[in-house]
């Protein structure tokens, strides 16, 4: 489903999106994995979750992506989150991938154990798309996105600064339930129009993952107007 409108009328539509995700996956499940992206786009989203009505002591948070720095270091996509969702959020579960140098595949071990105590996989993502159509650490015609590691995976060559990351990998990505993903401002309007362009391979633009996905909401302000398909 494509929704667009203006950016505070799609930030308060993905956390809708996302607190029903949540509570119709913790129907079903004891509890609901919440994949997360850094950057800006993602704040205020993060913000409106405080005021939704969901048992927060059964949703866990996973980093989709990380810069290879420690979680208080101010380039932290997790110290970003962190600032959004600790007014609301349980911190035991709160899961940052710690780096250590010199230590990487270590830690991937680590961050995929505690994924698995806890089900396994991501249920529900929040994504958002970059300029070049790149989500997580997965860009566009670049070994990130040809990664065929189950979890998660680290890279020392990300074309966008800093080269050093963590991503999950396309699919881990593909193997969760919702997906919500946003190209919020102008500078999308490219990445937006490749994502809808059945032309365009996946391996051009990363955000085509979120297809693969078989519940997806894709949120725009590109071209304005509201408009649902």
């Amino acid at each position: 489903m494509i929704i667009k409108g203006n950016r505070r009328e799609l930030e308060i539509r993905a956390a809708s999106l996302l607190v029903s995700s949540f509570n119709e996956t913790l129907s079903r499940k004891q509890q609901v994995c919440f994949g997360v992206v850094g950057g800006r786009s993602v704040g205020t989203i993060l913000d409106l979750l405080r005021y939704e009505s969901v048992d927060w002591e059964r949703v866990h948070l996973f980093m989709i992506d990380e810069r290879l720095v420690g979680i208080d270091h101010p380039d932290s996509n997790y110290r970003l989150v962190y600032s959004h969702v600790a007014p609301y959020m349980v911190p035991a579960n709160l899961h940052p991938f710690v780096f250590r140098p010199g230590e990487e595949q270590a830690a991937l071990a680590e961050y995929r154990q505690e994924l698995e105590k806890v089900g396994g996989h991501l249920d529900v993502l929040l994504l958002s798309s970059g300029e070049d159509g790149h989500i997580a650490s997965l860009f566009p015609e670049h070994e990130t996105v040809d990664s065929q590691d189950d979890f998660f995976f680290v890279t020392a060559s990300a074309p966008k600064p800093p080269p050093e990351r963590m991503s999950a990998s396309p699919k881990l990505l593909s193997r969760a339930s919702t997906a919500v993903l946003l190209f919020l401002g102008g500078n999308k309007q490219q990445s937006f129009n490749n994502f809808i362009d059945d032309s365009m391979p996946l391996r051009k633009c990363p955000a085509k993952i979120a297809r693969t996905i078989d519940s997806h909401f894709i949120l725009t302000d590109s071209n304005g107007g509201v408009r649902e398909t």
